[in-house]
C-alpha cells in the first residue's frame, strides 16, 4: 500500500512537470522562438508594382501607374481609382490625398471624392498635406511661392517674401494641422544656410531661424516639440523657433528610417548612414525616444526597419525579426513561405493597422505583423 503511494506520487509529479513544460513550449512557441507565429502571419501579393510608387495610405494603399492613382485595402482589393494622366505626382496624410501635374492640383479624400479640383497661377513643385490644409508650393524654384488650402481648395494663406532668393526643401503641418514648419536655403549666400520658418496658419509667421551648414532632410514634430534632424544632429525647438539645448543629440553617421509621435516624445528610428554591404542591407539599429538612445544588433542582415505598436520590425530574405523597446533580442518570424519562393528585397512602409508593405524584386506583398 505504501509503495502504491509513492508510485502514485511519482505518477502524479511527472504529470505536473509535463504539463508545465507543455505550457512553456506553447508560450514560446505563441512568442515566436520556434517561428511558430508564422501561422499566424498572412500575407497577400498585391497587384501594383515597387516601381509604381506605393505609398502608406492610413490602412490603405495608394499608387500611380502612370495613368491612374488607385487606392487599395490592405486585403488587395481596390477601394476606389482616380484618372490622372500622365506625369502626375501625389502626396497624402492618413485620409486625404493630393495629386498634381503641372498647375493642375487635385484634392482626394479617403474615399476617393474630388473636393477640389483647379489649376494654380504656376507650375506646381510640391505639395505636403495636414489635416486641416494642403500646403502648395509654386513658381520657380528659386523665390517660390507657398499657398496654403483648405480641403475645399480656398487659399488660406499666402508667403512669398520669407523665400526670397531661397529654395524651399521641405514643409509639413503640426500642432493639429494648424502650424505649418518649412526649409529652405538660401541659394546666392557664400555659405549653404538652411533656415526653419514656422506659421500659424492664416494668422502669423514666427520668422526665420538659421540651421547652419549641415543638411536638414528632416523634421518630426511631437509633444510641442519640432524635431529637427540633420545629417550631424538632431535639435529641437518649439512653435516659436527656440531650440531646447537640452534636446540636442549627435547623429552623425546615422539616418533616419522612421518615426512616430508617442506621447510627448517622438520615436525616432536610425540606421548606420553607411550600408552593410553592397545591397544596401543594414545589420544594426538605433532608437532616440525621449532621454533613451539605444542600439539594436540584428540578427543577420536587413533589407530595412520600421516602428509599430511601440515594437521594432526588421525585414530579411524571408524572415521578420520583432523587438520590444525594452529588449536586446529579437524574435524570428518566418515568411518565406507565403512570398510564393521569392525573397525580401524592400521596405516600403507600414499601414495604420500594421500590415508591412514588402518588395520582392518588383512584386508588392501586403503582410501582416504580429
Amino acid at each position: 500500500m505504501q509503495f502504491s503511494e509513492k508510485t502514485d506520487n511519482k505518477k502524479r509529479m511527472i504529470f505536473v512537470a509535463a504539463l508545465l513544460a507543455l505550457v512553456v513550449l506553447i508560450g514560446l512557441a505563441a512568442g515566436g522562438v520556434f517561428g511558430g507565429s508564422s501561422k499566424s502571419v498572412s500575407a497577400v501579393r498585391l497587384r501594383c508594382l515597387a516601381s509604381q510608387d506605393v505609398t502608406p495610405f492610413g490602412s490603405d494603399i495608394l499608387y500611380y501607374d502612370g495613368m491612374t492613382l488607385y487606392c487599395l485595402r490592405s486585403n488587395g482589393y481596390e477601394k476606389w481609382s482616380y484618372p490622372l494622366g500622365e506625369n502626375a505626382s501625389f502626396s497624402c496624410s492618413d485620409s486625404v490625398v493630393a495629386a498634381w501635374m503641372g498647375t493642375q492640383l487635385h484634392i482626394v479624400d479617403k474615399d476617393g471624392r474630388t473636393t477640389y479640383n483647379e489649376n494654380l497661377p504656376n507650375a506646381i513643385q510640391f505639395v505636403r498635406v495636414g489635416t486641416k490644409y494642403v500646403a502648395v508650393v509654386i513658381g520657380a524654384d528659386t523665390s517660390p511661392t507657398l499657398i496654403v488650402k483648405d480641403m475645399q481648395g480656398t487659399t488660406m494663406d499666402q508667403e512669398t517674401s520669407a523665400y526670397q532668393d531661397a529654395i524651399i526643401l521641405d514643409l509639413g503641418f503640426f500642432s493639429d494641422g494648424e502650424y505649418l514648419w518649412t526649409t529652405s536655403m538660401d541659394v546666392y549666400g557664400s555659405v549653404p544656410d538652411t533656415r526653419l520658418h514656422t506659421f500659424r496658419v492664416h494668422v502669423s509667421n514666427s520668422g526665420g531661424i538659421s540651421l547652419g551648414d549641415n543638411l536638414v532632410y528632416s523634421v518630426v514634430y511631437a509633444g510641442a516639440k519640432l524635431n529637427v534632424i540633420s545629417t550631424r544632429q538632431l535639435r529641437q525647438y518649439d512653435y516659436r523657433g527656440t531650440q531646447d539645448q537640452s534636446g540636442t543629440v549627435l547623429v552623425y553617421g546615422w539616418q533616419l528610417m522612421d518615426a512616430v509621435p508617442s506621447g510627448s516624445e517622438a520615436m525616432l528610428l536610425f540606421k548606420p548612414a553607411k550600408a552593410a554591404d553592397t545591397m544596401g542591407r543594414i545589420n544594426q539599429l538605433r532608437l532616440i525616444w525621449g532621454k533613451t538612445d539605444r542600439r539594436y544588433a540584428l540578427p543577420c542582415a536587413c533589407v530595412g526597419a520600421g516602428l509599430y505598436n511601440k515594437r521594432i520590425y526588421a525585414f530579411a530574405d524571408d524572415m521578420v525579426y520583432r523587438a520590444d523597446l525594452g529588449s536586446r533580442r529579437f524574435t524570428p518570424i518566418s515568411i518565406g513561405h507565403l512570398l510564393n519562393g521569392q525573397t525580401v528585397t524592400g521596405f516600403l512602409g507600414i499601414l495604420k493597422d500594421g500590415t508591412a508593405l514588402l518588395s520582392c524584386m518588383n512584386e508588392v506583398y501586403a503582410v501582416s505583423l504580429l
